[in-house]
């Protein structure tokens, strides 16, 4: 049998994705072509290897065994691909990340600034999305990784995650609060203020709620905003108290514009986690470039 290894690559990627569009994208063709492709395919082999799913496809018990193979061989190929790449790329290579607002602004900006001292031909594409699409996009192909404040839930394999720094978020008020300045407070104590804060879908509003939730409070904010800059603004304009991660703030604060109120009980850390499919091919200038966030050179 002398079948084009574009046949194999196409149902590498069918494979992983469990969805033709998916594979589309990342093989950069049309759908209909990668149907086209999978048809001839297993008329070549003699059997089905997909059926339809409610999410896509799923592999049939000979796909799954056909799968084991080329998976592996595919693998074994892409590594070789890299490997001729590696010698070139970090003269001409581009990285692709998807990051949430707080991890550009707590540690991406200043680590593709000193990347680039470095290395000052790989470009950055930078996409600023939430977590939950920074990581749709990363199982989807579309990134190299993702840089992100908070999961949602544990991630599972070939997804892998590592910490890349700690960083906690302050309770900060405006001139119209200056008396919350001089003493700790409680959250009890404060409950009655306005509050100013992220909308109910993102991941830090629930953990806000949780941490309310914990002492037996309820929170309802009374303004609700799309991003941490926002709220700086909301609250340097008095319109209420909100937190946000320190970073975003300490400027302001030195400027006195806005001031930190101390609570009692402590809001946990949170981390800015980098995560990458151990699965995805990456090049030497993304490979380079996650081991310069993992050492914490740029901090």
């Amino acid at each position: 049998m002398n079948l084009n290894f574009e046949y194999y690559k196409v149902f590498y990627y069918v494979s992983k994705y469990g969805s033709l569009t998916r594979a589309a994208s990342v093989l950069m063709t049309s759908q209909p072509a990668v149907t086209r492709t999978i048809h001839n395919l297993e008329n070549e082999m003699g059997c089905r290897l997909f059926i339809r799913s409610k999410n896509g496809v799923e592999l049939t018990p000979e796909g799954r065994i056909f799968n084991k193979y080329i998976s592996a061989a595919c693998a074994q190929i892409f590594k070789g691909e890299n490997a001729l790449a590696d010698m070139i790329s970090l003269d001409n290579g581009t990285i692709c990340i998807s990051a949430t607002e707080t991890a550009l602004h707590c540690c991406l900006f200043q680590a593709v600034e000193d990347f680039n001292k470095q290395y000052p031909n790989v470009q950055f594409k930078l996409l600023n999305n939430s977590t939950i699409d920074s990581i749709q996009a990363l199982k989807e192909g579309r990134i190299d990784m993702a840089v992100v404040s908070s999961l949602p839930h544990q991630m599972e394999s070939p997804l892998k995650v590592k910490k890349l720094q700690k960083y906690h978020d302050v309770l900060i008020a405006g001139q119209k609060y200056k008396h919350l300045k001089e003493t700790p407070a409680s959250l009890k104590d404060l409950a009655a203020y306005p509050w100013i804060s992220l909308t109910s879908d993102s991941i830090t509003r629930k953990l806000l709620e949780q941490y309310f939730n914990d002492q037996g409070l309820t929170f309802t904010p009374d303004i609700e905003l799309a991003t941490t800059d926002m709220i700086l603004l909301a609250v340097r304009h008095n319109l209420g108290i909100g937190f946000i991660p320190e970073e975003f703030a300490s400027e302001e604060i030195r400027r006195e514009t806005v001031f930190p109120i101390s609570v009692k009980e402590k809001l946990p850390h949170r981390n800015i986690l980098l995560v990458y499919d151990t699965e995805y091919p990456q090049s030497i200038a993304s490979k380079t470039f996650q081991n310069f966030l993992l050492s914490g050179e740029w901090a």
